[in-house]
């Protein structure tokens, strides 16, 4: 026989040999049928590089009569060349697909912590079942030359919380490689190795920017009432990135001591690079004030930082300053009122705000009516007349958000539009973006509809566009 069955509490699992014919399929439905109240069929695949394609029509078949009896098909551990089989027969999607590490040995296991795709899928599975047998290849590999397999049996071993492996995972703070460090600090912080702490807080100066962080993630881990202290001395070093590394590790113990340095820090003059990571940081802060500070920096002379604290008053979700955001709105023009509107479309979900913001739109400046339409979208009330209008006007950056925002609100109306602006509007990115909405939307005739555009098409880009749509298809 090309297949070994195991049965186990409902789920059957079916381990194939090198080959995997259509015999091999019915073979199984067979069997399968024998057997009472399943759930789930397993098909392992591992040591199959190829099958043919009639065999395909059969996991279908073999898929519906399990569906029949309420049970699922899964394919496990398929080679390669198989993926690209069922890809170009397109069941990607249509099958299920999965890596089942239960099938391999200890040995085949770590040797995916070198497979990119994987690695940290099979490292998880490790820890979560980790025994006697996994705890001693990893001390083997603890020690090894490869400084991928040391990078990744630190890290298993500490989500398996193995504390006796402790020491040996300090050491690893002393390797002459980036990754293995990041491992070390990383892993000592999940097992709570205080005693650790002194020596990581060397490792915030590390010249690899993931050492650093991982360095700033674990001292918050072990933080205590001393460390916001401590890491406040860093602020005033003049190296900028170890003042942004330290500003997030401060972020992270998000006590008040650290709340207090960030926000101080905020209001004294410092650069643009430094100012963009408090803003964030403070967003982290659920104190009543972090809102007030966070709009009056809307009003900031750079951009970019108008911008960030637009972002942190949607990451804080700050409802109860919409209707004095909308003041503002109201009051002003320019960069201010465009940011404000920013932070309205990411916070507000009501038909006020979409009323406000469509009533405000006839005064605005450009950049505040192309903010009005993308907030409208994001909102999520529908405004369809309001946008309909505006796909006639002059200016292609309007056409474009509005035909954006209309997919999001109305597709039903956003087809036809799409439709007709890919036939007559003059910009290229309005019709590349029609293209898109049409595809994302897919209504019916739309292929038949993109290659009649296709053939008739001068513009290479949206060519490409079609011609690459329609491929995926």
């Amino acid at each position: 026989m090309s297949y070994r069955i195991i049965r186990e509490n409902g789920i059957v699992k079916i381990i194939m040999s090198e080959s995997l014919s259509v015999n091999d399929i019915e073979k199984m439905k067979n069997e399968l049928g024998l057997f009472e109240e399943i759930t789930l069929v397993k098909l392992d695949l591992r040591n199959c590089s190829y099958i043919q394609s009639n065999v395909v029509s059969e996991i279908i078949d073999l898929k519906k009569e399990l569906n029949r009896k309420n049970a699922r098909l899964i394919l496990t551990n398929v080679h390669e060349a198989v993926m690209q089989l069922m890809e170009i027969s397109n069941l990607i999607n249509f099958i299920d697909i999965e890596k089942d590490f239960s099938s391999y040995s200890v040995n085949e296991l770590t040797e995916f912590f070198l497979d990119p795709e994987n690695c940290d899928s099979a490292s998880d599975y490790i820890a979560e079942n980790y025994n006697d047998n996994l705890k001693q290849k990893m001390t083997e590999l603890l020690y090894n030359t490869d400084p991928i397999l040391k990078e990744y049996a630190i890290l298993t071993v500490g989500k398996a919380f193995d504390r006796s492996l402790l020491t040996t995972i300090r050491e690893n703070l002393d390797d002459d490689v980036g990754n293995v460090n990041k491992a070390a600090i990383l892993a000592l912080g999940w097992l709570q190795d205080v005693e650790s702490k002194d020596k990581i807080y060397s490792f915030l100066k590390s010249p690899f920017i993931d050492v650093a962080e991982a360095a700033a993630a674990t001292i918050a881990l072990l933080s205590d009432e001393e460390d916001s202290a401590q890491l406040k001395e860093y602020l005033t070093d003049p190296d900028d990135r170890l003042k942004r590394i330290t500003i997030k590790a401060l972020s992270l113990i998000n006590d008040e001591k650290s709340y207090l340095y960030l926000k101080n820090m905020l209001t004294n003059k410092t650069n643009e690079f430094i100012k963009t990571a408090l803003v964030k940081a403070i967003s982290f802060y659920s104190y009543p004030e972090t809102a007030d500070i966070l709009l009056g920096l809307l009003r900031d002379e750079s951009l970019i930082i108008r911008e960030e604290a637009a972002y942190a008053l949607i990451r804080i979700r700050a409802k109860n300053k919409i209707d004095e955001i909308l003041t503002m709105i109201q009051k002003e023009n320019g960069w201010f009122a465009y940011y404000a509107t920013k932070a309205i479309g990411g916070i507000c979900d009501s038909e006020a705000c979409t009323n406000f913001l469509v009533n405000a739109y006839g005064n605005a400046s450009k950049n505040v009516k192309i903010a009005i339409i993308q907030a409208v979208g994001n909102i999520g009330v529908d405004c369809s007349d309001f946008l309909s209008n505006l796909l006639e006007k002059e200016d292609a950056d309007v056409r474009r958000e509005a035909l954006v925002s209309l997919s999001k609100l109305n597709i039903n109306r956003a087809v036809p539009a799409a439709k007709d602006m890919l036939l007559n509007d003059k910009n290229t990115e309005v019709r590349i973006k029609a293209v898109e909405i049409l595809i994302e939307a897919r209504p019916s005739g739309y292929r038949r509809f993109l290659e009649k555009i296709c053939k008739l098409e001068s513009s290479e880009k949206i060519k490409e566009k079609i011609l690459n749509a329609i491929e995926e298809l």
